[in-house]
């Protein structure tokens, strides 16, 4: 019965892509395109996503005509939802310009005019795991075209990036580019650096006199049955060294409990639990001594600020033989831990993370700042701090 429903509702879904979204576009493409409005969209939050904040706040202040078209599909009826990707095709017929920065399944549902812009400014810097059509279960199988259709432009981190999202999106050359991630460019202000620790102090005072540990993993599965991996470990590592370490979760919004989508606190629930962030991740990372992460493209980010990095991945075969990955894993800049069994991995993770990296003469921690400093230039050569300025001129032209 359940694979019987999936199948119906996927019908349904190609139905709309193909039939009723078309159709939609095509009544209201009578009216000429205003190459003054800009369509800020994504079905996955219900206001203007991190990625594209900075983006939404330098067109706010300019003379566009700047519509905010946010919603949360998952948290919608059918109808609902429906209801508001059908607004959404009104509005793309006549729009000068649309901007996202996720999979966004409206924008490929029919030919767009030309004189419609579609900017994809992604959701993640560099190119890690596998995605898109590289990857064996981030497309629906029964998906007929291609679902990144009618890009314009698609923002990156770097010029290395460009190969493998042209790979991962089918597109041809000329749309990727390395124009730099608008997110990232809060990490080159001093002033909003030091917002950040200011307000961490104020919301985490048991930080105080600790080493801040972020713990910043993807998620597993598709968006409907998302999961992490690891949090026992995690958790046993934060109360087995509470008086040194200080470890925040931000997990990412797909995931349950995530950042975004907090639990809410109990008496059951440890002080790991409701350590779960609130905070934007990007907020953290100015704050974290050091992340642990796993397969998130949040290292990348995290890289601008020259920091340690642990890649704890204790289901890495399976997740190399499902997934798979644009780089070398064993060669990525930081420690990388796959044990799997707990009391070795906390063991090991502790040892790598209380380590002070300023002080220590190791020559694999020598080799591994450099590798940090390699990456930073391979994959991140376009976040200079000057990225929103480069995105928005690409939309004024």
């Amino acid at each position: 019965m359940r694979k019987l429903k999936f199948k119906m509702k996927q019908l349904l879904k190609m139905l709309c892509q193909h039939v009723l979204f078309p159709l939609v576009y095509k009544l209201n493409s009578f009216q000429p395109v205003n190459k003054n409005k800009i369509i800020l969209a994504d079905a996955h939050n219900e206001k203007c996503p991190p990625h594209m904040k900075p983006v939404r706040d330098a067109l706010i202040h300019s003379d566009y005509d700047v519509q905010e078209y946010f919603f949360d599909l998952g948290k919608l009826s059918v109808f609902s939802g429906m209801k508001k990707m059908l607004g959404f095709m009104r509005l793309y017929a006549g729009s000068g310009c649309v901007v996202i920065c996720n999979n966004f399944l409206p924008v490929a549902a029919c030919k767009k005019r030309k004189e419609t812009k579609v900017i994809q400014l992604w959701h993640g810097c560099g190119a890690f795991k596998k995605f898109g059509y590289d990857a064996s279960d981030d497309i629906p199988k029964d998906y007929r075209g291609n679902v990144y259709k009618n890009y314009d432009i698609v923002t990156v981190s770097g010029k290395y990036c460009a190969p493998f999202f042209r790979s991962a999106m089918r597109l041809g050359k000329g749309i990727i580019k390395p124009l730099g991630c608008c997110m990232t460019d809060r990490l080159f202000d001093r002033e909003y650096i030091n917002l950040c620790r200011a307000k961490f102090k104020q919301t985490h005072p048991d930080a105080e006199g600790k080493k801040v540990v972020l713990w910043a993993p993807t998620f597993r599965g598709n968006a409907g049955a998302a999961r992490v991996v690891g949090e026992q470990y995690i958790d046993r590592l934060a109360d087995t060294y509470k008086n040194e370490l200080y470890v925040i979760k931000a997990l990412h919004p797909m995931s349950e409990g995530g950042t975004g989508v907090p639990r809410t606190p109990s008496a059951e629930q440890t002080p790991q639990d409701r350590r779960r962030s609130r905070e934007d991740a990007s907020e953290l990372l100015v704050c974290a001594d050091i992340l642990i992460t796993d397969y998130s493209s949040i290292f990348f980010e995290y890289l601008l600020l020259d920091r340690p990095i642990v890649f704890f991945v204790p289901d890495y075969e399976e997740y190399a033989r499902d997934r798979g990955f644009y780089l070398d894993f064993d060669s990525l800049p930081g420690h990388i831990v796959k044990n799997n069994n707990i009391d070795d991995a906390v063991r090991i993770l502790y040892n790598v993370v209380s380590r002070d990296e300023k002080e220590t003469s190791d020559a694999n921690e020598s080799q591994t700042r450099v590798l940090r400093q390699k990456f930073c230039e391979q994959y991140m050569s376009a976040c200079d701090g000057h990225a929103t300025e480069r995105i928005v001129k690409e939309i004024s032209r």
